[in-house]
């Protein structure tokens, strides 16, 4: 598997999450040698391994910005590799297309697993000046450039004889890639899931009890935001709907529990010198800010690190509804949208990408992005109309339940590799 930016850090996000977690089940099994190949960033070491997984690392070519191509032939190469798969989005194409002449050499099949919808330049509409040029945003610049001329380079590698298969986590992907030209009977959907799926709904009296231990009052009604502290995730979107929300129902809280940034996926670990861990905190100093000029510190409270999951699960618990008002998604699908769900909370979020089809059949509530009057209008209906927010949580807590969980993910996944080293469709 050929994978940028796979490090420690990154396996709890997308789309390394994913890629983890059908590589880890599939290098437990007897006479299956998995190796993932992904670029050298910082001091990290070219060679490691993580719970059975081979992990290479290649420096980044100069030419292309990506991994050498006879550094990447060689590694597969000594490897044995009988299948090779390619990760990243639509975008990589354009990396993928470079190397094709080296791998084309190599005579095995290519799978191309693709982690996002395409981009357009509109979809960068909703983001301001700040998010697209800081420093800390460097994933943004390169796909804008590679945005405005990949389409072509797509679609002429998605049909390309040296591509065998396509997999996406999403029908919407599908259709995407469909519409841009490329043969559907090569694109395979086998959807992401969750770690664990919550199936539980407390009753009153153990809700108010976890309300107290986390210092809220009965009365008061939670509005919950987790994930990176990152405003391209919405973060200020929420901050300023408060205070919409405020002059119509003043006992609303809003906790925005603030995790790593998907950026500080690019170095190993999250401390105070690296630049990664400085952009979560310059994000959180932004929201600060921007909570104190609105004038709304009393009903806003940031809750910073990375939380464990039972400590994460309690404050969701509380929560009367879950915000995450996305500017702009960058892999698919967001895990914390599935979680919210697996609970039975109604999730607001925005019409990006897979999230649609997500929150279709009344699963959720769609507003558009950077849009704190929608967003805000969004809560006071599901306030008023408390019986409407239940019906929500529990078609979002059906709907996560019935996904497969990632044994049987891999399982697809498993199947696809063995078709397509068999010649098969």
């Amino acid at each position: 598997m050929v994978c940028e930016g796979f490090n420690r850090n990154s396996l709890l996000l997308q789309p390394w999450h994913r890629i983890f977690a059908i590589s880890k089940r599939m290098a437990a099994k007897k006479g299956v040698f998995i190796s993932i190949v992904s670029d050298k960033t910082g001091c990290l070491p070219y060679a490691d391994e993580i719970e059975g997984i081979t992990l290479t690392r290649i420096d980044r070519s100069k030419l292309m910005g990506f991994l050498e191509r006879r550094a990447l032939k060689r590694v597969i190469s000594e490897n044995n590799a009988d299948i090779i798969v390619w990760c990243g989005a639509p975008s990589s194409a354009i990396h993928l297309n470079h190397q094709l002449s080296q791998l084309e050499t190599i005579g095995k099949p290519i799978v191309w697993e693709i982690d996002m919808d395409i981009q357009n330049i509109m979809d960068l509409k909703h983001l301001s000046f700040r998010e697209l040029l800081r420093p800390g945003h460097s994933l943004l610049l390169p796909k804008l450039l590679a945005m405005a001329c990949s389409k072509p380079i797509i679609r002429c590698v998605g049909n390309s004889a040296s591509v065998s298969r396509i997999v996406v986590p999403s029908q919407s992907l599908k259709n995407s890639l469909c519409r841009l030209g490329i043969d559907s009977n090569k694109i395979s959907v086998i959807l992401s899931t969750i770690e664990e799926k919550e199936t539980r709904f407390l009753g009153a009296g153990e809700k108010n009890l976890f309300r107290s231990r986390l210092g809220f009052k009965q009365s008061d009604f939670i509005i919950t935001y987790f994930g990176s502290p990152c405003t391209m995730r919405g973060t200020d979107t929420a901050v300023l709907s408060m205070k919409r929300i405020l002059a119509s129902k003043r006992n609303t809280k809003l906790v925005l529990l603030s995790r790593r940034d998907p950026n500080d996926s690019s170095v190993e670990d999250n401390t105070s010198n690296n630049p990664g861990g400085q952009h979560s905190r310059d994000e959180e100093e932004y929201l600060r800010k921007l909570i104190s000029k609105v004038g709304i510190e009393n009903n806003v409270q940031i809750i910073s690190g990375i939380m464990n999951r039972s400590d994460l699960i309690n404050y969701l618990i509380v929560s009367d509804v879950i915000v995450l008002p996305f500017k702009y998604v960058f892999s698919e699908p967001p895990l914390s949208v599935l979680e919210a769900m697996s609970l039975g909370k109604a999730v607001i979020t925005t019409k990006l990408s897979t999230l649609s089809e997500i929150m279709g059949n009344d699963r959720g509530i769609l507003i558009e992005p950077n849009s704190p009057r929608a967003l805000a209008q969004a809560v006071l209906n599901l306030m008023d109309h408390p019986e409407q927010s239940a019906s929500i949580g529990k078609n979002a807590q059906r709907f996560v339940a019935s996904l497969d969980n990632w044994d049987q993910v891999t399982q697809h996944f498993e199947v696809l590799l063995k078709r397509t080293l068999n010649g098969g469709s």
